[in-house]
């Protein structure tokens, strides 16, 4: 092999990389602030139950104390995070949901859409 078809061979595998996650899709991603702040519990933590997730969230979003928020916002909270945000991470390898014991984990995606999460927290 010659050094200029080494070359060409370098430069068309360039060309042709995409990453895991683009970039596009992993806005999309942190477009809810429920997502983002599920996300940024998982890279404090690595793994969180969902009913966790679920009650820092609303704290969170409600600016309230636990104590203070109805269980029911908590709860339509849980199935948001259930049937809508935590399917679209896990879709794009972003976490792993273990159903059986209500856990969230960091898949192998996290770090790609992790690093934006900190990237847009900063500014």
């Amino acid at each position: 092999m010659t050094e200029d078809s080494s070359r060409v061979d370098s430069e068309s595998a360039a060309d042709e990389y995409e990453p895991a996650l683009p970039t596009s899709r992993s806005f999309e991603l942190l477009s809810t602030r429920r997502r983002r702040e599920a996300l940024g519990l998982l890279r404090e933590h690595g793994h969180v139950t969902l009913p966790d997730i679920a009650e820092a969230v609303a704290v969170r979003q409600l600016g309230k104390d636990i104590t203070e928020i109805d269980p029911e916002e908590v709860t339509d909270t849980y199935m948001m995070l259930y049937h809508s945000d935590i399917p679209k991470l896990e879709d794009e390898d972003v976490v792993v949901y273990d159903q059986e014991q209500d856990i969230v984990a960091t898949g192998e995606n996290f770090d790609t859409i992790a690093e934006l999460l900190a990237q847009t927290s900063e500014n």
